[in-house]
């Protein structure tokens, strides 16, 4: 019968687990019987010289007593001598009833004799009168209080010494059993780690050789090389590891048989789905080769992927806009999926000029893993083609209204001014709502105008070092009147220290004024707005924030579209006012946001790169 892996092991380990066990058990044993014997001699030991020592120490203040009599000092030297006698005492008594060593029971009954004679004399010390000459003579004399201190000092010395020696040899007793009971268990873990050794030594050998035939013929697998079969005919685990490779190898081979047809047709399909696009459409490996592509990338870019039945090497070079989008499509950063057409490519000339709209996509696998990157060159030439005749038709548009526009503005003007003779009442309302369309159609056409002008490819920015505080001042002098007559409180607050901004001081206070004009529009009377900046970065950020009624979280991602008006506003508006304010700060290098609570307020805020930058 063969044994399962695991109890070979559990056998390999069972003795040593026993061995240590036992020595585990029998030093901790020891040790603590030791530790006992000793605590108990110590302990018992270190009482008898405490007592020793206090009992010495109210002696002397006893003797001292004596000598403060015959120098005068009566009330002292007896209160001194009833105090230290007690205490005196005290420690004798304790050291009667501690008695344990040989021949210290002898020395504690000499000196209980020796206390009770120095008690009974230092009694009648104290009974003669003060000054008495009987007093020097009871303590000088041969035989007095004199002679029996030293003769207490000595007995009661002796009793420490013996004590203090007992002290002295169990610690000597401890440090010797300490470097028997190491010498004991090193001999034995040495023993043990030999024998455990000599046991791992033969499993492991048991256990490895079959392990490093499954490492290399596993190794082969991942070669490509499956035709491995190891010779391994064991019953325990090893054996079991070694016939599920082989069944795992075998299968291997199956599936690689099986599944070869359906992965080139797959490729195939693959292939030909990318060639079905009319776009040009590349597909990028992470070492930026062209895996596949379509035919019409190979016309309009000229490059044959890799492992084609052409010569090619798969090697592209994007053009320089494509290149960081690229690389970072390929570190599965983020996908670069532009939308307007300021950012298309030109190819071709002679007029035959194309434009291409890129799109960079990151190919993942189910698990998160980056294969690749797919290119997709959108062709966008009539759409872009489109967009030009509609800015111009727009922008003629505008200005050719524009001209009879201003006429007919100052015709009523002059109309409402009775220049030319007295109104009715009924043809001064008339004109009165005649000037007021007038005056919104021309703020239409104005605002088509500046769009116009702000179109991709039309931009022109006069771009200086301008102060931020400069730019906000100027924005909050344009509109202090109407702030002043609405009641709206109008405040800047800025930095010292704050970098000044790259900016065309027109056009951006034309994107201000446009924010400032909307704070004031949907401001109450009694409310507040404010200006500021602050630097962040290389940028510097110019907020405009109003305590107005506020947009509701789902229009906020549409308030810089074009002719986008919040719904349920009464006021009156374009939608056109924070286009053009996107487009100012766009065409700056910059970017604005918006933030806004119901019945809390509204916060734009423009970024701006600082100068420094």
């Amino acid at each position: 019968m063969r044994l399962s892996l695991r109890w070979r092991l559990s056998l390999t380990m069972a003795p040593l687990f026993l061995i240590l066990a036992g020595l585990g058990g029998t030093g901790v044993a020891l040790l603590y019987r030791v530790g006992n014997r000793i605590d108990a001699i110590l302990r018992e030991n270190y009482r008898s010289v405490t007592y020793m020592t206090r009992l010495n120490e109210a002696l002397e203040r006893v003797d001292s007593s004596f000598t403060f009599a015959l120098s005068g000092r009566e009330d002292a030297a007896r209160q001194q001598y009833a105090a230290n006698s007690k205490a005196y005492r005290e420690n004798l008594a304790r050291e009667q009833e501690n008695v344990t060593l040989p021949g210290e029971r002898e020395r504690a009954e000499r000196l209980t004799a020796l206390s009770e004679s120095y008690q009974r004399d230092g009694d009648a010390f104290f009974e003669l009168p003060a000054g008495d000459a009987g007093r020097a003579n009871a303590y000088h004399a041969p035989g007095g209080l004199l002679d029996r201190f030293r003769e207490i000092k000595k007995v009661s010395g002796e009793i420490l010494l013996i004590n203090q020696q007992s002290m002295e040899n169990a610690s000597e007793a401890a440090r010797s059993t300490a470097v028997t009971s190491l010498t004991f268990f090193g001999t034995a873990l040495a023993i043990t780690a030999l024998l455990a050794v000599l046991l791992a030594w033969g499993m492991i050998r048991s256990i490895l050789d079959p392990i490093r035939a499954v490492t290399h013929s596993a190794l082969e697998i991942s070669a490509g090389q499956f035709d491995q079969v190891i010779p391994i005919d064991s019953g325990d685990e090893i054996g079991q590891l070694a016939h599920a490779f082989n069944t795992m190898a075998h299968r291997l081979r199956d599936y690689r048989q099986s599944h070869s047809a359906q992965l080139l047709r797959a490729q195939r399909t693959s292939q030909a789905t990318i060639d079905s696009f009319p776009d040009p459409v590349l597909v990028i490996d992470t070492d930026g080769e062209v895996e596949m592509a379509n035919p019409a990338s190979r016309r309009l870019l000229g490059v044959v992927p890799k492992q084609s039945d052409q010569a090619g090497t798969g090697l592209w070079q994007p053009p320089e806009p494509l290149r960081q989008p690229l690389e970072e499509a390929l570190r599965g950063r983020r996908n670069f999926l532009p939308e307007g057409f300021e950012q298309v490519l030109l190819f071709g000339s002679n007029g035959r000029e194309r434009a291409v709209l890129p799109r960079i996509m990151t190919i993942r696998d189910p698990h998160d893993h980056t294969l690749g990157a797919a290119v997709l060159l959108q062709d966008v030439t009539r759409l872009r083609l489109l967009d030009q005749v509609k800015s111009n038709l727009v922008a003629t548009a505008s200005h050719e209204l524009k001209t009879p526009l201003t006429s007919i503005r100052l015709a009523v003007h002059v109309l409402l001014q009775e220049s030319v003779g007295a109104l009715t009442p009924k043809q001064t309302e008339l004109l009165v709502d005649a000037r007021d369309n007038c005056e919104r159609l021309l703020a239409v056409v104005n605002n088509l105008l500046d769009l116009a002008r702000m179109e991709p490819g039309s931009r022109q920015l006069d771009v200086h070092v301008e102060p931020a505080r400069n730019l906000l001042q100027a924005a909050a002098d344009a509109v202090s009147v109407r702030a002043r007559d609405n009641n709206v409180e109008l405040t800047i607050e800025t930095p010292d220290n704050l970098p000044p901004v790259l900016a065309d001081a027109s056009r951006m206070g034309h994107a201000l004024r446009n924010l400032l004009d909307n704070a004031l529009i949907y401001t109450d009377p009694g409310g507040k707005i404010t200006l500021s900046a602050a630097a962040e970065g290389n940028e510097v950020i110019l907020s405009v924030a109003d305590t107005g009624c506020g947009i509701a979280p789902e229009h906020l991602p549409h308030v810089f579209e074009k002719f986008f008006r919040v719904p349920g506003q009464k006021r009156a508006g374009t939608g056109l006012g924070l286009a053009i304010v996107q487009e100012i700060v766009t065409a700056h290098g910059g970017s604005v946001t918006c933030d806004s609570q119901v019945g809390v307020g509204t916060t734009f805020r423009i970024r701006l790169p600082s100068a420094a930058r």
